[in-house]
């Protein structure tokens, strides 16, 4: 295996000593771009195995509270992994790429490149209610900032390599290329070159294609669009994007609230894993669509299939109205982010981009199935899910062209795109307008930590 290592950087060496800086960049993209996308590849498929063991054949009635378990199983399994093998140091959140750009010239440590596969897939594998890109994004960044030192690329071009492990690893996790595209440029990088955006289409470009080539269609997130457009429907659009904005707002503030006071509980790193599962085991009781990363849940949703997910709820026999299963479905919008706040305060390893989503989702199937079952309107519920998912991920991560692109894309088409546009933007300018720093650069203000451009 060293010898191979050695081939291959000799290999680029040799190539680098051809190629002028420009052409190494487009080369370098492409190699950064490919094992990215390898790595989330193999994160998925890895979780999604994990999730199959795990719930494979078991009796609701007999063995439902080993199910529930599994959280704290997984939430133990990554502390322990934290504690032994990577000496209490992981990095967790975009915040610390956000400093390590600012701050450290784009150098994340070369662990990273694989410890965020390893203790996500715990997590989020046995049912740690969290997302998987975020990890993606970290690894993919840690991917071009550690090939960047290797070669010695310097720190501009370290900086946008960095940015293509990102988008790659985003582009790769929804088979999106022009998110992950986004998503690096509205996150990762203030300062943007024109130059900037070959390399950066050719990571994402690379990354996605391998998803397509690999993944199953039942591991990516997708949906095919069941209703156009109808713009007489732009008030109740204009509503959610309002909506959007403020329950963006109290995502925010519940994560950072809960994680702030797991923090400061005095307790070893066990026992405050034992506590995140505990907590996670009794609102998975009631509420079972929190087990995992939710997006099988938001399929059932768009199906319009929604009484399959509280078939194995604790209190699935006291379900007798279209109002009381709502306001369940409200309840699991709301409890979702205190299940994230719980999974990742508590010792697991993952991230906000899955959740949000998740949240959007189930926000916009409560707001179109009021609308219908007061006969206000008839508003295609699948539809405002979608648009929902856009708006709370634009103001959570404060990246509106993400949130609208994400949904284009992974319905396969723009028919959606003025009602994406409309509640994307009133989110973000909701959250904006209250919240001028988003929960990752408020992370970094709180340690005292300015961003700088780069």
């Amino acid at each position: 295996m060293k010898k191979y290592f050695k081939f291959y950087a000799i290999s680029i060496n040799w190539l680098k000593g051809r190629l002028n800086p420009r052409q190494f960049l487009v080369f370098s993209s492409i190699m950064v771009g490919l094992t990215a996308g390898i790595a989330a590849v193999l994160l998925k498929t890895a979780v999604h195995y994990i999730h199959l063991a795990i719930t494979f054949d078991y009796n609701v009635k007999h063995q439902y509270v080993f199910y529930i378990a599994f959280p704290t199983v997984g939430i133990l399994l990554t502390v322990w992994f934290v504690q032994k093998v990577l000496k209490g140091k992981l990095g967790k959140g975009l915040a610390n790429i956000l400093y390590s750009i600012s701050k450290k010239s784009s150098y994340l440590p070369k662990e990273q490149m694989y410890t965020h596969v390893v203790t996500s897939a715990l997590t989020v594998g046995f049912g740690g209610s969290a997302g998987l890109e975020s990890p993606m994004v970290t690894t993919g960044a840690a991917i071009g900032s550690n090939y960047s030192r290797t070669y010695e690329i310097d720190y501009k071009d370290r900086t946008l390599l960095l940015a293509c492990g990102a988008a790659a690893g985003i582009s790769a996790a929804f088979n999106s290329p022009i998110t992950g595209v986004l998503f690096a440029l509205e996150v990762l990088l203030v300062d943007v070159r024109i130059s900037a955006f070959i390399p950066l289409i050719i990571a994402a470009a690379t990354g996605g294609l391998l998803s397509k080539i690999i993944l199953n269609e039942n591991i990516l997130l997708s949906f095919q669009l069941k209703q156009p457009f109808n713009y007489y429907n732009v008030p109740f659009y204009i509503i959610l994007g309002l909506l959007s904005g403020f329950v963006s707002l109290y995502y925010a503030r519940i994560f950072l609230k809960i994680e702030g006071l797991l923090k400061i509980i005095r307790i070893n790193v066990y026992g405050r894993a034992i506590i995140g599962g505990a907590v996670l085991a009794v609102l998975i009781l009631f509420l079972p669509s929190l087990f995992g990363e939710g997006y099988d849940s938001i399929k059932i949703l768009s199906d319009l299939n929604p009484e399959r997910l509280f078939e194995h709820s604790f209190i699935a026999d006291h379900i007798s109205s279209s109002w009381i299963f709502l306001l369940l479905i409200v309840l699991t919008m709301i409890f979702k982010i205190v299940a994230v706040a719980f999974t990742l305060g508590s010792g697991g390893n993952g991230g906000n981009f899955a959740p949000s989503l998740f949240v959007g989702a189930y926000m916009g199937f409560a707001f179109a199935s009021i609308i219908n079952l007061l006969g206000i309107a008839d508003a295609p519920v699948s539809n405002f899910m979608l648009v929902s998912m856009a708006g709370i991920l634009s103001g959570v991560f404060y990246a509106p062209l993400t949130g609208i692109f994400l949904i284009a894309e992974i319905t396969g088409g723009y028919e959606l795109m003025i009602p994406l546009m409309i509640v994307s933007t009133i989110s973000f300018l909701v959250v904006n307008y209250y919240e001028p720093n988003s929960m990752d650069t408020k992370k970094l203000a709180r340690r005292g930590q300015i961003i700088k451009n780069v």
